[in-house]
């Protein structure tokens, strides 16, 4: 990847102070996607919380972590900022590939940026002002095409959970489903369900850079509500992160956390070599380890 005459970064790059981090931070993702804490496994059992009396009419699901699975997200960042760099020096970027990582530490992590111009995405208006930081004059039909490139070159890092067609077909004949993500480029989000065929799985979508408001606020959950006819009292929340789950509770909704082996940040852009530690979940939250499980519970 790369044009000619320009070096590529990859995970461990051999430059002094460079590295990408492992390190899961309280962040937006990757074109915005699901970016709260990452969290590792549970070392320790959890007891569920919801009354078996209940009657679960819904199954509301996060889908970055929880449908999707990540796989090298230091492989995925690499690609992102390769391409990344790519695309902005057919617009005359000139600054080499390690200098321009410096310029996209964090990058998901900077404040949201407001007002956004053209009816910009919330991606494409982060990438916007850093080409105008750059003194690069892009069209918004260019911002676009890149915000989509880029967005598409990281995604290649995350697979569909081998039993997500399988168990969503199965939920779908009894219960209403939605998909509730954090997400600041909401077509990327549109694009990969429709490629991986489960948008008909699902009776509302809820994408944050389309409605404006992330988890961990409740409200994002609002939507789905309507869009279902559901109520908080009779549906489950299925993430990969306290923090969403934690929205869920605020929200009314019981919540179910999958654990997940994941590899790497998954959240955001960073050159700072990781150090942080690891840290179990604290609330008291019903957890299972593969999808499957949904079935034994709630058919």
């Amino acid at each position: 990847m790369g044009t000619p005459g320009v070096g590529e970064y990859t995970a461990k790059p051999n430059l002094p102070g460079l590295d990408i981090t492992k390190e899961a931070r309280l962040k937006t993702s990757p074109a915005g996607v699901e970016a709260l804490e990452q969290k590792p496994p549970v070392t320790k059992s959890i007891i569920g919380i919801w009354d078996t009396k209940m009657t679960i009419n819904g199954i509301f699901f996060d889908l970055y972590g929880t449908l999707l699975v990540y796989g090298n997200m230091d492989a995925a960042w690499s690609d992102w900022l390769n391409e990344f760099h790519k695309q902005l020096r057919l617009h005359g970027l000139t600054c080499s590939i390690e200098s321009f990582a410096k310029r996209c530490d964090q990058f998901f992590g900077k404040s949201e940026p407001t007002p956004r111009q053209y009816n910009m995405t919330v991606f494409e208006q982060r990438i916007h002002n850093l080409c105008l930081d750059l003194d690069l004059n892009l069209t918004p039909e260019d911002i676009t095409e890149i915000a989509n490139k880029i967005a598409s070159a990281w995604q290649k890092h995350i697979l569909l959970d081998a039993e997500a067609l399988d168990i969503l077909q199965i939920l779908h004949h009894s219960k209403k489903l939605a998909l509730i993500s954090n997400f600041d480029h909401p077509p990327h989000v549109h694009s990969v369900l429709n490629e991986l065929g489960l948008t008909d799985f699902f009776d509302s979508v809820v994408i944050s850079g389309e409605v404006g408001v992330k988890k961990p606020d409740p409200r994002i959950f609002d939507s789905a509500f309507v869009q279902t006819g559901m109520k908080p009292e009779e549906v489950v929340y299925v993430g990969d992160t306290e923090d969403y789950t934690a929205a869920a509770r605020a929200a009314g909704i019981v919540p179910i956390v999958i654990q997940r082996e994941n590899e790497g940040n998954a959240f955001d852009f960073s050159v700072n070599k990781d150090s942080s530690e690891g840290k179990e979940f604290t609330l008291n939250v019903r957890t299972i380890t593969q999808l499957s499980e949904l079935i034994g519970q709630f058919v």
